[in-house]
């Protein structure tokens, strides 16, 4: 047991830094619409999905929006909308915690909680030499 009170801190840092290069809009199950800079879920900066026997990471960056269509057992059906304009059907654990930034602090949700998300790649200005 105090093998694994030593090793969790670790495990945890290994968790990569929420990816705040974007904006996001997040619209909860009761309708609510959530503004919020960067975004990590399950403990990285892309998305982990499955479809089939095969597992896929996602950028974050090469996705307009998801939505959240139904929760299936311990797995939940997402329909991702791509930038290149392709829309693909996903599953993911019905437990993934996604994490944010906000004005007022780091915000925190679970994936099954979501209606959707609108994901906008901020424009940064770059500075002549």
């Amino acid at each position: 047991m105090k093998r694994l009170l030593w090793i969790a801190p670790l495990i945890l840092s290994m968790a990569e830094p929420i990816k705040d290069n974007i904006k996001v809009e997040v619209e909860d199950q009761a309708g609510v619409r959530h503004h919020f800079n960067g975004l990590a879920c399950g403990g990285r900066n892309y998305l982990k999905v499955k479809e089939g026997n095969v597992e896929y990471s996602v950028d974050f960056n090469n996705l307009k929006s998801l939505e959240v269509l139904s929760s299936e057992k311990d797995r939940l059906k997402l329909k991702l909308y791509f930038k290149n304009g392709g829309v693909r059907e996903f599953y993911a654990p019905a437990n993934l915690y996604c994490k944010t930034k906000s004005s007022i602090g780091e915000a925190g949700f679970y994936l099954k909680d979501v209606k959707a998300i609108f994901i906008k790649k901020e424009d940064k200005k770059h500075e002549k030499i």
